[in-house]
């Protein structure tokens, strides 16, 4: 006579409060981690940045000290600041006269410049890395740094807590 007063809906509800139920005692319990217990700790971390073959007539185009605006696999990250910044010319290898190879600055493109940047954020230490913002920061990942009068596509080439 039960069955006849209880829909599909009833039964549906009944199961959702079940499941709601057991997950908050599987909670309680540790059988299930949740975000909060993921996160080991926070700290400042420095992250290294390769731009390569980048065309410009402005070597000083990171300055130290300022803010610029990064963007992690196509997800906006927001500031950081840059702690550093190093352009080296592009070079080719030539031999000399005597057949040992030499590196000369490519005159084919004479504003070509690689760079590195250092940059300073702050994240979150998971088990699975560093997460600032809640975006992954890993080595190999592509990076756009924005500024002022730049937009530039770089690599990420190293991670590490600044002490």
């Amino acid at each position: 006579m039960l069955w006849k007063k209880l829909s599909v809906v009833d039964l549906i509800i009944v199961l959702v409060i079940v499941l709601v139920v057991l997950g908050v005692v599987l909670v309680r319990r540790g059988a299930h981690v949740t975000s909060g217990t993921v996160v080991q700790g926070e700290a400042d971390i420095q992250i290294v940045v390769q731009i390569l073959g980048l065309e410009t007539l402005d070597t000083e185009l990171f300055k130290p000290g300022e803010k610029t605006s990064i963007t992690i696999r196509n997800q906006p990250r927001g500031e950081v600041t840059i702690l550093r910044a190093q352009a080296t010319p592009i070079q080719v290898t030539l031999l000399d006269k005597n057949g040992n190879p030499t590196a000369v600055r490519d005159l084919a493109r004479p504003h070509a410049y690689n760079f590195t940047v250092w940059l300073k954020d702050r994240a979150k230490i998971t088990k699975d890395g560093y997460v600032a913002e809640g975006v992954k920061v890993k080595v190999g990942l592509p990076i756009e740094l924005e500024g002022f009068n730049y937009r530039v596509s770089g690599r990420i080439s190293d991670v590490r807590v600044l002490e």
